[in-house]
């Protein structure tokens, strides 16, 4: 996006347009009073700014409206152009689309078709600035949009603008600016792009589904222990009555696959009669879990003993620690008594005669270190004791469960007997067969794959969350803000240099959170406004610029491929300068000259893709500078002919005619 043409239109349609070369520096000298400057207010009013920025003397009073045309990269143009404010703010321009072979609207058809936020929008959306949003910021702000405004920011700079050394961006000084180029310097570096805000609410959505997918697979997971539960409870019952699973399976913990090996068996014994030893079995059977059970029972109780004694030993422990943590803090306090000898009859604050006998300080200091190793065992046994505790309980746990299971199988052997179920063995057999097949059957709809397919969508939810969390990761936003922010700092330095710039020889850097230009001096940081004399302030606003600029190109960033620079020779002298008789320039003169040669060579590195526009009242003879200027308003020449005085409103009555359209 660089900038083809200014226009403005007076009351009666008369126009005054004014042209750029693309892609190279384009030179505006002239003398004081002749618009020069108004160019630059122009172009950022033309970009959509509510506020009416250009001049309101009687002289631009005879301007209707405003025009500027836009190329970009793919031929394309777009004309965007504003009435000249008669109040303080408009809202509304014009906006207008089209290739290569669009032209200016003649005065006939300047009409108003959007407001300064779609003009905004859409010439933003045309290098890259469409739903561009990034996260909220440390401030309590909420999401920020990224659009052409911010990005205008880095390609002007006002007369007032570039000879200061308290801001260095355009508008820096006003309200809410500074935050937002704080806030969007990352995204314009390329440390973050800019759907950060999206990632963000990508990655709450992530956390839900992972909160789901937990959830879900949780509630499979203790359905399938549950089942295991029940299944283990099946086996008891089905020895109980004389069948026996596959031991192997019982061992490796798989009592479903157990307990239909029982039904496989049954097979091939339904046609066997009854052993005569089966009542035997089963009566066997319930004596061993009834002997279980009591054994668990014995084990419960001893387990919850221990555990109350445990936990009755950590009661006294601390009660003992933080008598002697008291003690110790008082004995501390001898630390502050005088360094002097003294005995039991002395007293070891003010080394007067005692009437009675009394501890030293040597043996206060031995009590103090016999309490502070007391304290230190009962500390290391601490923790000791917790862990204890927590084992003792996880076991307690345990025992319940195997109690409960047991319990369940004695409880099913019982019915099978003839207590609540069938008395002939045989069909006791069929019943707990009936039964193992009957929730066997209820199982299917949780079985081993569904498992493994609800793990898999719990592993992909976790995974995305970690690729969001790292996207979205702070620590890495710092990294690559600061590798890059290094990366233009050795371009600051290199352009310093060459405009001689106090301490331009020690390192330099970008500080995005103050907005300024940072030299590392041996004795810490010097800031800008640490800096005396306006060349350096100059030197080091034309450098970080042109640093800038040169990393967006390289790296195809979002940003109007246009600088604009007012008055950069106002800090080396006032008024004109043009070239001695003699051809002999003073030291001042030579420092701008160098100065523009710097610029010059910028554009040319960067010839096709970056444009630089250098309004000044310098005028040098040299062919290398004659061939860059594109106005020289030293004679009579000037943005607004006198013509155009005629047209000046005279009155305010004037200002609530109607517009002309």
């Amino acid at each position: 996006m660089q900038l083809l043409k200014i226009r403005i239109y007076n009351h009666v349609g008369e126009i005054r347009d004014v042209d750029f070369r693309l892609g190279e520096l384009n030179i505006i000298t002239g003398q004081s009073s002749t618009g020069k400057s108004a160019l630059l207010t122009i172009v950022d009013y033309c970009l959509g700014r509510d506020a009416a920025t250009v001049p309101r003397t009687a002289m631009f009073s005879t301007i209707a409206w405003y025009a500027v045309m836009w190329q970009f990269d793919d031929g394309s143009r777009v004309v965007a152009g504003r009435e000249a404010s008669r109040t303080k703010t408009n809202s509304r321009a014009l906006l207008e689309f089209g290739g290569p072979d669009l032209k200016m609207p003649a005065f006939n058809e300047l009409r108003e078709n959007v407001d300064s936020d779609a003009l905004r929008v859409q010439i933003g959306a045309r290098i890259g600035l469409d739903n561009v949003m990034l996260e909220a910021n440390d401030y309590g702000a909420g999401p920020r949009t990224v659009g052409l405004g911010t990005a205008a920011l880095f390609c002007l700079q006002e007369q007032e603008e570039i000879a200061t050394k308290s801001t260095l961006f355009h508008r820096q000084a006003e309200d809410g600016i500074k935050l937002a180029l704080r806030d969007t310097f990352p995204f314009f570096l390329g440390a973050v792009d800019g759907g950060q805000a999206r990632k963000r609410e990508a990655l709450r959505d992530a956390k839900r589904a992972l909160r789901r997918a937990d959830a879900t697979l949780g509630r499979a997971e203790n359905a399938a222990n549950e089942r295991d539960t029940v299944f283990r409870d099946l086996l008891g019952e089905a020895r109980s009555v004389g069948l026996f699973a596959n031991d192997g399976l019982i061992e490796a913990g798989d009592y479903r696959a157990a307990a239909l090996s029982i039904l496989y068996a049954a097979q091939f014994a339904t046609s066997q009669p009854t052993t005569p030893d089966a009542d035997v079995r089963a009566q066997d059977e319930r004596r061993r879990l009834e002997a279980n059970i009591a054994g668990l029972r014995s084990e419960l109780n001893r387990a919850i003993s221990t555990r109350d004694l445990v936990l009755d030993q950590r009661g006294g422990e601390t009660e003992y620690s933080g008598s002697l943590q008291a003690q110790v803090g008082r004995l501390e306090s001898i630390g502050l008594l005088p360094d002097h000898d003294s005995d039991a009859m002395t007293c070891p604050l003010c080394a007067q005669e005692l009437p009675e006998r009394d501890a030293t300080v040597a043996q206060l200091q031995e009590r103090l270190g016999e309490l502070r190793n007391s304290l230190a065992e009962v500390q290391q046994v601490q923790p000791r004791r917790a862990e204890a505790v927590t084992r003792i309980s996880a076991r307690i746990v345990e025992i319940r469960d195997s109690l409960a299971s047991a319990s369940r199988s004695l409880d099913a052997a019982a019915r099978s007997a003839g207590e609540d179920g069938p008395s002939d063995i045989t069909a006791q057999q069929s019943f707990v067969r009936g039964r193992i097949d009957a929730i066997l059957r209820s199982a299917e709809s949780s079985d081993q794959a569904e498992l493994d397919r609800l793990r898999a969508d719990q592993r992909d939810a976790e995974l995305r969350v970690e690729r969001l969390d790292a996207e979205l990761s702070s620590d890495e936003v710092r990294e690559q803000t600061t590798s890059r922010l290094n990366v233009i700092g050795t371009y600051i330095g290199e352009y310093s240099r060459e405009l001689e710039a106090e301490s331009a020889d020690r390192p330099v850097r970008l500080d995005i959170n103050a907005l300024t230009i940072v030299v590392d001096e041996e004795f810490g940081p010097v800031e800008l406004t640490g800096f005396g004399s306006g060349a350096n302030w100059v030197g080091y606003h034309i450098a970080a610029h042109l640093a800038l600029h040169r990393y967006f190109v390289r790296q195809n960033r979002p940003v109007p491929r246009f600088l604009m620079l007012d008055q950069p020779s106002q800090a080396h002298f006032q008024g004109d300068l043009s070239a001695s008789s003699d051809g002999n320039a003073d030291r001042e003169g030579e420092r701008v000259r160098a100065m523009f040669k710097v610029v010059a060579n910028f554009a040319a590195a960067h010839a096709g893709v970056m444009q630089v526009i250098m309004i000044d009242h310098a005028r040098y003879s040299d062919e290398w500078f004659t061939s860059r200027v594109r106005y020289d308003w030293h004679d009579g020449e000037k943005l607004i002919p006198d013509s155009w005085k005629q047209y000046a409103r005279k009155s305010k009555s004037n200002d609530s005619e109607p517009q002309q359209s």
